[in-house]
């Protein structure tokens, strides 16, 4: 099984360039199983190929080449005011990963501005389609990123947060 690392530069000008490291690799056999009932890789969920970040924060669009990567941070849920839950940074590195050319984009609200009711799922997580651009102008604070196995982002939802 290959390991993977992202690292993340923000170059002055405000360029952000990324670097992918792939560590050895060893047979799913020579790996022990979990645990029964441990969390694997915490916020990291793998179904029929395809990873989860359930909780992505401070998400930034840099647009490489001819094509656009995304950088954030694997969050967490803090209900530790009298308020409710809200995501933050989980104190992990700064997770950098392209965008697959036909990647979906999902909002709570239509258009560039926040408009009207939120429409949402069972997670809170936004099922409007929207464009790369009209996502990145509503400044989301958090949402769930999907990535397949070649580390690109095939979907973004938009986490609800009033």
């Amino acid at each position: 099984m290959r390991k993977i690392n992202r690292l993340a530069v923000l170059i002055p000008g405000g360029l952000l360039a990324a670097a992918v490291f792939v560590g050895g690799c060893t047979s799913v056999a020579e790996q022990p199983p979990p645990a029964p009932g441990s969390a694997v890789g915490a916020a990291n969920v793998m179904v029929s190929n395809v990873h989860a970040v359930d909780i992505a924060v401070d998400l930034e669009f840099a647009r490489n080449g001819s094509s656009w990567m995304v950088s954030y941070v694997e969050g967490k849920w803090d209900d530790s005011t009298n308020g409710a839950p809200h995501t933050v940074p989980g104190g992990g590195p700064t997770q950098v990963a392209a965008l697959s050319p036909d990647v979906q984009f999902l909002s709570p609200f239509a258009g560039g501005t926040p408009t009207a009711e939120p429409q949402l799922d069972s997670e809170g997580l936004g099922v409007v389609p929207i464009s790369r651009d009209d996502f990145i102008q509503q400044h989301n604070q958090s949402a769930k990123i999907w990535l397949d196995d070649n580390g690109q982002v095939t979907k973004i939802a938009a986490r609800y947060q009033p």
